[in-house]
């Protein structure tokens, strides 16, 4: 999801009256622990986060007094023109692995270093991607990941990046504030990526000793990644970045190409239609009160409602944004790397931890590649990759398909033959890692 800081009622009031556009309703929703709206005052308060150790991780950084400075912004009154702090591909046409340290902002070195490590691991095709962000921040005090069109800066959680003990206590271990919002529901969501029937990566606590190797984080920032920079191309297509104003702020330039976002272009010519699914990802991803017709409904109902549609995701219901990322990451996480994607409706069972106890009402593998939804697909990453050449892929790739039964699969990606069943629900499966 998206999140800009509007720190109270009266600021999200005159951005709605002064924009009068979708994106300021949108903007709306925003990150508890990250984009807090808080009651009265000028606006200008200090959200609940804390970046005030944030710092350009590369010292020859040409934005070295600068990025840091603008990734921290919270208000309007803060924010950096794009003069100041340029997005990448106004600096760079074609961006390499240098190119995009120089705006990586961190609150802790090894966070720079492993990231660092990560973008030589993944495609390279994915880079010109990066061309659509100011900064990539990684702090200690972000969770979950989000983009910010008032800085234009993508924000990362480093749980996804730590490798040993020490670095993991580094990290604030708070709980996602959108735990909860489905509890009243007679339903439950769960998504995940699997790979040759197994879980391709595994989501570790905090607050143990466990450790990890580098390529057991691979495909999980890869994932986080291929979301939140959608955010970035959506609001600034590659084919516009050399005709953007200097002078303004990325907030005020989004809203002056707003006809042209890639979701909105989606929108318009693809529209999602099921109200069912518009009212039921209110509560879950934005806590609104649920209805009567929300409370009652069961996972078989749900998955009817969804199946007709054209969302990769039930996340896309959640706003238009949302529906372009998850079109487009669900489906290069297939191209990529080979990972399906599952989502499933269950009903709510006694012991919540258990996998053998969520019996699957509704659920589909690979929905990117349903006949409902896969020319959506297609759009989204013809349009924010248009250098690759994917129409094989989508001719060729597999159908969507159903699955069954209850949500237990074989874990890690260890090589090991004898892999163990995996027991225990994880809470990142209830929620995405990003907004």
């Amino acid at each position: 999801m998206i999140g800009l800081a509007l720190k109270s009622a009266h600021k999200s009031r005159t951005y709605n009256e002064m924009m009068g556009s979708k994106l300021a309703k949108i903007l709306a929703f925003t990150l508890a622990s990250a984009m807090v709206v808080s009651c009265g005052g000028s606006g200008d308060e200090p959200v609940n986060r804390d970046f005030e150790s944030l710092r350009v991780y590369k010292s020859d950084s040409p934005y070295q007094d600068t990025a840091a400075r603008c990734a921290r912004a919270e208000s309007n009154s803060q924010y950096c023109t794009l003069a100041t702090l340029p997005l990448l591909g106004i600096d760079y046409s074609d961006p390499g692995i240098p190119q995009i340290m120089e705006r990586v902002v961190v609150s802790h070195a090894w966070m720079g270093e492993r990231f660092e490590e990560l973008l030589y691991e993944l495609p390279q095709e994915l880079l010109p991607l990066f061309r659509s962000v100011t900064a990539i921040v990684i702090d200690d005090d972000i969770r979950p990941a989000y983009y910010s069109p008032g800085t234009g800066a993508i924000y990362l959680d480093p749980a996804f990046l730590w490798l040993t003990v020490a670095e993991k206590q580094t990290i604030n271990p708070k709980q996602d504030y959108r735990a909860g919002f489905d509890d009243p529901l007679a339903f439950r969501q769960l998504n995940r990526y699997t790979k040759d029937g197994a879980l391709p990566y595994r989501h570790l606590s905090l607050l143990d000793e466990s450790t990890r190797e580098l390529d057991d984080i691979v495909l999980l920032i890869a994932r986080l990644l291929l979301h939140e920079l959608v955010h970035a191309n959506d609001f600034f297509p590659p084919d516009l970045l050399y005709t953007l104003p200097l002078d303004q702020k990325p907030y005020d330039t989004a809203l002056s190409i707003e006809r042209m976002w890639v979701s909105r272009r989606l929108s318009d010519d693809m529209p999602l239609s099921s109200n069912t699914m518009f009212s039921l990802a209110g509560v879950m991803y934005r806590g609104d009160d649920p209805s009567v017709s929300d409370l009652a409904i069961t996972a078989s109902e749900v998955g009817d409602a969804f199946e007709p549609d054209g969302a990769g995701d039930d996340y896309g219901y959640s706003s238009e944004n949302e529906d372009l990322a998850m079109l487009f990451e669900t489906s290069m996480m297939k191209y990529f790397f080979d990972a399906d994607y599952e989502l499933a409706f269950t009903d709510v069972p006694e012991d919540l931890s258990q996998c053998s106890s969520y019996q699957i009402g509704w659920g589909i593998r690979n929905r990117f590649a349903h006949e409902m939804v896969i020319d959506r697909a297609q759009f989204a990453v013809n349009n924010l990759l248009p250098d690759l050449d994917i129409q094989h892929f989508f001719d060729t790739t597999d159908p969507a398909t159903e699955i069954s039964g209850d949500w237990c699969l074989e874990a890690s990606n260890s090589g090991n033959q004898q892999k163990p069943q995996l027991k225990r629900l994880t809470p990142i499966e209830r929620l995405r890692p990003y907004l």
